[in-house]
Order: structure tokens, then C-alpha cells, then sequence
């Protein structure tokens, strides 16, 4: 008789040992890859890892780093000062692990990998709440499927975006908030919840530009939910908690945007930001077509998102595919058992649940629409990230992809409450298991994927000598400046900071009065870098009709020719003509002119709406206070002087497009 009973207990246990023994193996791949992939070193990472990594004795100066983005971001405004903070945690803590020499074998971004973990912890409790009846290592199996669905593995390989792991990890966070307090068995309700929901939308809104999309689809998504429990509790108390959370959210978030971070980023530096980039202005810059072109991308790209979360079928080999196939019958199964409903007690335990799934279909119908929008403006933010193989790798694209992953595991829910056998658990986590392992069949393909060939080609040679030194610790003056940076003692990394190679080589500055020059006295002014400044404020004689011209040369090369120069003319009589102030898309208007010289020969630009710049071509540019060079010719801002008198020109140009 034991032995019977010994038999049964070792029969009922083995879907549990099997889950076991499928969360080691998926949990051993993951971890294995951790330890042996060989991370790209991406050029940027020689921007903002030694930026961060400088040694300061000051505070104060490291917190002013967040909100300068013209060392990183190359003057590129994104009110994104939480990524700068984790970037800052990653130099320094690149440099730290470095000193231990287990971990001094490579590069690692510290932040992604610890959002990653918890971005799986985060997914296992959503597991718990949508499908209670389930084991909780059946739980553990599924949250596996976001890094290896969203081949983590990959990314490690390539490149890290601290910024979208941590947009994804907060989305996760308030999909299981949201989920956790639409049960009907939660009895408490507190303000305070909610406005810790507002507050985790808001950080969402400022982690990154994904984080925009995140906040408002949680805004929209929560006020739905909302309106049901509305019509359920016939009460507006939990609709008035979530318009009020997220309106305060979003208020907060427009006015940090738009007012606060900009006001600080003037007040650090000296001079206001370009929010040309800034996420709200950016929704308004384009015209219907390219709206209509970004859709149906953002559609191709979401169906190629869909697919990589459901099994990669696209990159596959025979052995994948027929794992694939395995999966996706195991799902038919889960789906084709109806539950018995004679009894009175499931009919009624049917209805109790039918609010629980209207609300998971509207998620999951939001779920894949905020995915097609979020991916469609990232397209038009940046094209490249629709490049043919870019999607593979999935790192810009990891906050939707959890949002899809989080899809899935709803549409596992509601599988399990349409049948009602106990062996719809072992076939949904069996599925869960072989889309991962097919996935992970597909790894080798999948980390193929890059940019165009000749970049993709000198990137991987770079980052085989960056592999070759880090394992033989043989440094030398020859090595590249962040190998010798990361390597170096404390006490040298000063010196080498300063005397860093820079991404560009500086902008050439002057100002002319007609056919004289009178700033300054002969050639060029020069400045190297964001931190280079060269003031100008004298006072000269004019007539009415004189033209000033404040002419930006690119030196030896245009790249990261960014230049910040908003000059301002003075009349004695207090009478003022600022640039940005007077700046205009209609030539000669308020007295300024936006023009190019080539050679000897001045000629007017053109100006572009969607980016509110002049133009020619691609450069050289001017916008409302600053300038670009092109390669072959200066950009020229043009002032027209109105009446006789003598006027006091002053200035600080500075080239915030080469990084400090």
C-alpha cells in the first residue's frame, strides 16, 4: 500500500520536476550567455563612459553632468536625466568591476542587466495574478520567456540601451499594479497607490523616449479600467484616483519638459537646450503622409515583434521550426477543451469573471495597438531602426516587446479559463519552453544582424582587438583610448581624460561688417569643444543698412559641427535684436537673414518647417540659435542693421556639437 501511494505521489510530482528541470535549463542558457558573450564596444561608449567615469571631488559637478547632454548626447535635448544617472552608475561601476579580475574581461552596462532580472521578477508576479491556479514554478518558466524571447542574449552581443530596459521594467511594474488591483478580491484602496501609479508613468515619461509612449498608453489603459470598474461598482471613486494621478502625471511631466529641465539645463551650462527632440514638439513636426508611411511600419515591425515573442519563425532552422510547431499544437490543445458548465457554481464563478476578461481583452487590444503607435514614431524619429535586420536584436524595441509578452501571457489566461483540465498548465508552459528553445536555436543567426555591412565589418574588427587586449591585459600606448582609460590607475585617468581624442575637431568662429572683419581682429576665433566658449562684446559704428555676418567654419571636418551662437545687438538707447527672439521662417524678418557662403559667394538657405531650420540640403543648417557648417560651405547668420548709431555685439558661441 506505501508503495502505491509512493507511486502516486512520484506520478502527481512530475510536472512539477519538469518545470523544475525547464526553468535550469532556461535560467543556465541565460546565465551561461551572461558570462561568455563578448559585448560590442559601440563608438558612443567612449563618449559617456569616460565623461562619467572623469574622477571629481566634487558632488555637485557629477549631479551638473545629468543635466549638460551636450557631453553625450551631443546637444541633443531629450529630458532623459534618469538614463544619464544609470549611465553614470555603469562607468562606475564598469571601472570598479574592472579591478576585480574575474569580472575584467569585458564591458557590461550593470543597470541593463539588473533591469533585466527584474524586469523577470516583475513578469513572474504578472504570471501569478493572471493565472493563479498555476504552479509557481510554471510562473518562473514563463517570466524566462522575456529574455529569451526578446533574445537578451543577442543584445548583449551588440549593444546595451540602458534606457530602454528601464522603460520596459517600469511598464512591467504597472501592468502588475494595474492587473493586481482590477481583482474583484482587493477590498482595500488607497490615494496614495494611485498616485505612486502616476508617479511611476511620469518616471516612465522621463527614462526615455519609448517611456512617452509607455506613460500615455498606462494613462489611457488605466482610465479604461477605471470605466469598468465604474459600470461595476456603479461608484466614480476609482475613476476620479486615476484621472487625477495621471493628469497630475502627465501636467507634471509637459512642464518638466518644456519648463523646469530646460530652465536647469540653462542655469548649468549657460545656454538653453535644443528641444528640437523634445518628445511632445516631435508628435507635431510631421505631415499626414509620414504619419500614414510610419504606421504601416510601425505595423510591419510590431507583426516581426509578435512573431519573435510567439517563436522566431522568420531567422528558423528545421529543428527550430519543429519545435515551433510542437508549441504552437500544444496551445491549440490548451485552447480546444471547453470547461464543463453544468455545474450552478461555474456558471456563477463565469459570470464573476467576465469583467476580469473584458478588462484583459481591452489590455490586450491596447497592448498591440501602443506597440504599432510606439513603434511608428520611433521610426520616424529615427530611421535606421526599421533597417532590415535591425529588429532581430530587439533592444530598442524591449518595452514593447515586454508589452507583447505580457499580451501572450494574458491571452495563456484566458486559455486556461476557457478549459478548465489540469492539463492546460503543462501544455501552455511546455509551449512557453519550446518557443524559448527554439529561440535560442536561432541565437547565432539571430546576433548576425547589424548595420550597414562596412560599418557593421569595422565595428566587429575594432571590438576583436578591444577582446584581444582585455584578455592578454597587454595595454599599450597603441591601444585605443578607453582601453588604456579603463585600465589605467585612478590617479592617471585625469590626464588621459583630457588629452581623449574628441569625435570632432572643432568649428572656426568670426564676424564680419559688411566686407571687414571685426571679431576677431584677424583669422578665426576657434572652439574645440562644448566647454570651449568664445565670448565676444565690443561696440562698433554702423549705418543704416550694414549687414553683420556671423559666419561657423567646420576647420578640418564637419562632423559634431554643432554650434550654439544666439548673439545679441544692443542700441544705445536699450533697443535689442536677439536671435533666437528675432528668429523667423520668413527672410529679413525682424531684421535677421539666414544664408550660406561658398567660396566668395553668399546665397540665401531654405527653410525646412518640419524641423524649423534653414537649409541647404542637409547642410549647412541654422536654426533659431545655432549653426551647422557643411563641408564646402560656412553658415551664416545675417543681421540688417535698422537705423544709425553705435551698437554693442554680444555672444558666447560655443561648438556643443563636439562633446567635452
Amino acid at each position: 500500500m506505501d508503495t502505491i501511494i509512493s507511486l502516486r505521489r512520484t506520478f502527481s510530482d512530475k510536472p512539477q520536476l519538469a518545470n523544475v528541470l525547464m526553468l535550469i535549463i532556461m535560467a543556465g542558457l541565460w546565465c551561461t550567455g551572461l558570462i561568455i558573450t563578448r559585448p560590442i564596444i559601440h563608438f558612443e561608449t567612449e563618449t559617456f563612459l569616460a565623461f562619467y567615469g572623469n574622477p571629481t571631488g566634487s558632488f555637485r559637478s557629477e549631479v551638473a553632468k545629468f543635466f549638460d547632454p551636450a557631453p553625450t548626447d551631443w546637444d541633443n535635448y531629450q529630458a532623459r536625466e534618469l538614463g544619464y544617472l544609470f549611465e553614470y552608475i555603469d562607468a562606475r561601476m564598469v571601472i570598479l568591476l574592472n579591478k576585480i579580475p574575474f569580472f575584467s574581461y569585458g564591458f557590461r552596462s550593470v543597470s541593463q542587466i539588473s533591469f533585466a532580472i527584474l524586469s523577470c521578477v516583475v513578469l513572474y508576479f504578472i504570471a501569478r495574478e493572471l493565472l493563479p491556479t498555476f504552479r509557481r514554478t510554471s510562473c518562473l518558466v514563463l517570466a524566462m520567456l522575456f529574455p529569451l524571447s526578446t533574445q537578451m542574449l543577442a543584445m548583449q552581443a551588440e549593444y546595451f540601451r540602458c534606457g530602454k530596459t528601464i522603460a520596459a521594467f517600469w511598464t512591467g511594474l504597472w501592468i502588475f499594479c494595474l492587473i493586481h488591483w482590477l481583482k474583484p478580491i482587493t477590498k482595500k484602496r488607497s490615494v496614495i497607490a494611485y498616485l505612486l501609479l502616476g508617479l511611476g508613468a511620469f518616471l516612465s515619461f522621463i527614462t526615455d523616449k519609448q517611456g512617452v509612449m509607455i506613460g500615455l498608453w498606462v494613462i489611457g489603459l488605466s482610465l479604461i479600467m477605471a470605466g469598468i470598474r465604474r459600470c461595476q461598482n456603479r461608484t466614480c471613486r476609482h475613476l476620479i484616483y486615476f484621472a487625477a494621478s495621471f493628469s497630475a502625471a502627465f501636467c507634471f511631466y509637459v512642464y518638466w519638459d518644456y519648463g523646469l529641465c530646460p530652465f536647469i539645463i540653462e542655469t548649468v551650462r549657460g545656454y538653453p537646450p535644443d528641444r528640437s527632440w523634445s518628445s511632445l514638439s516631435f508628435f507635431l513636426d510631421h505631415d499626414l503622409p509620414s504619419y500614414i508611411k510610419g504606421l504601416w511600419n510601425g505595423f510591419k515591425l510590431t507583426a516581426l515583434q509578435i512573431q519573435l515573442a510567439f517563436g522566431n519563425f522568420w531567422d528558423g532552422n528545421f529543428l527550430s521550426w519543429g519545435l515551433l510547431f510542437v508549441a504552437l499544437i500544444l496551445i491549440a490543445l490548451s485552447a480546444l477543451k471547453k470547461s464543463p458548465s453544468t455545474s450552478e457554481g461555474v456558471d456563477e464563478n463565469s459570470k464573476r469573471g467576465l469583467t476580469d476578461r473584458v478588462t484583459l481583452g481591452a489590455m490586450l487590444i491596447t497592448a498591440i495597438l501602443t506597440c504599432v503607435f510606439m513603434i511608428m514614431l520611433l521610426y520616424m524619429r529615427h530611421k535606421p531602426l526599421a533597417w532590415p535586420d535591425i529588429w532581430r536584436g530587439g533592444y530598442y524595441y524591449q518595452s514593447a516587446t515586454l508589452i507583447l509578452v505580457v499580451a501572450l501571457l494574458i491571452v495563456f489566461s484566458m486559455l486556461s479559463r476557457r478549459n478548465s483540465s489540469k492539463r492546460v498548465e503543462t501544455y501552455i508552459v511546455c509551449s512557453v519552453f519550446l518557443i524559448c528553445m527554439a529561440n535560442y536555436l536561432n541565437l547565432p543567426k539571430t546576433m548576425g544582424f547589424g548595420w550597414e555591412r562596412d560599418s557593421k565589418r569595422e565595428i566587429l574588427e575594432a571590438n576583436l582587438l578591444y577582446d584581444q587586449e582585455i584578455r592578454s591585459k597587454q595595454v599599450t600606448e597603441d591601444s585605443r583610448f578607453l582601453m588604456q582609460y579603463i585600465f589605467a590607475p585612478a590617479s592617471e585617468r585625469g590626464a588621459l581624460y583630457k588629452a581623449r581624442p574628441r569625435v570632432g575637431d572643432g568649428v572656426n568662429l568670426k564676424i564680419l561688417m559688411n566686407d571687414d572683419q571685426i571679431w576677431p581682429e584677424k583669422g578665426w576665433a576657434h572652439s574645440e569643444h562644448s566647454a570651449d566658449r568664445r565670448h565676444h562684446n565690443f561696440k562698433v559704428n554702423v549705418r543704416a543698412g550694414d549687414k553683420l555676418y556671423f559666419h561657423v567654419n567646420m576647420n578640418q571636418g564637419m562632423r559634431s559641427d554643432s554650434t550654439y551662437w544666439n548673439p545679441a545687438i544692443t542700441y544705445e538707447d536699450g533697443t535689442t535684436y536677439e536671435a533666437s527672439k528675432g528668429f523667423s521662417g520668413t527672410q529679413g524678418a525682424n531684421g535677421w537673414q539666414y544664408q550660406y557662403r561658398e567660396v566668395e559667394n553668399y546665397g540665401n538657405l531654405v527653410y525646412d518647417r518640419r524641423s524649423k531650420s534653414w537649409r541647404n540640403g542637409s547642410f549647412p543648417f541654422l536654426n533659431s540659435s545655432k549653426q551647422h557648417p557643411g563641408s564646402r560651405s560656412d553658415s551664416v547668420r545675417v543681421f540688417v542693421v535698422p537705423k544709425p548709431g553705435t551698437i554693442r555685439v554680444t555672444g558666447a558661441p560655443v561648438c556643443v556639437g563636439t562633446p567635452y
